[in-house]
């Protein structure tokens, strides 16, 4: 599931390095509504047995966990945490960055998510518009701490984190007692969208059996 302002395309270069494996991607909003409205009605469908999430869509994916929504085997966390903002002792985005751009993504979200993409080195995928860039999406990064999910979770979660990502720590698993199925790794590649530029390695993960 692809992060805020991203539609479900930003995965085709991961995508091609899995090849003929059986994938689905989603963007935010189509999984918010399938699987975390109130109101949603969980698809018939056989359901994935590895959910792969990139930043909201990782913090989205671990809340619908916790609620029981979903039930993979694998869960796999791609530069994201359990909290977005900052906190007493948690390093985090500061709630008046975030409050910025809210604001600019409410009056120009087109100007928004370009700017955003720019201050932080992000891949320019077309389709950064519309539903992607709700400021919903943002209401649900300041609204989300799953701390506490990660000291018990049951169900295998892998968190993927990189060097010099300016949204997420690379150090945050530092600060929790984690549960023994939480296991973290670090890609090589610095920055928030690490695994775009290099597939390969997030590719050889998921593969892994």
């Amino acid at each position: 599931m692809a992060g805020w302002s991203y539609p479900a395309t930003v995965f085709q270069p991961l995508q091609q390095k899995l090849g003929e494996a059986s994938l689905f991607a989603c963007d935010w909003p189509t999984f918010v509504a399938d699987w975390l409205d109130e109101s949603a009605v969980t698809p018939d469908d056989p359901h994935p047995s590895v959910w792969v999430g990139w930043s909201l869509g990782g913090a989205l994916l671990l809340e619908a966990l916790r609620r029981g929504r979903i039930a993979p085997d694998r869960l796999i966390l791609v530069n994201a945490t359990p909290r977005f903002l900052e906190a007493p002792g948690w390093p985090g985005v500061p709630e008046t960055e975030w409050r910025g751009l809210r604001r600019a993504a409410r009056r120009h979200p087109d100007a928004a998510v370009a700017a955003f993409r720019r201050r932080f080195a992000l891949p320019d995928v077309p389709g950064g518009a519309g539903d992607v860039a709700d400021v919903s999406g943002l209401d649900w990064l300041a609204r989300l701490d799953l701390r506490a999910v990660l000291a018990d979770v049951t169900t295998p979660v892998e968190c993927w984190l990189a060097p010099e990502d300016p949204l997420v720590p690379v150090d945050w698993p530092s600060r929790l007692a984690l549960s023994p199925q939480v296991s973290c790794h670090r890609f090589t590649r610095p920055g928030h969208a690490s695994w775009w530029h290099e597939p390969a390695e997030l590719a050889a993960r998921l593969s892994a059996r």
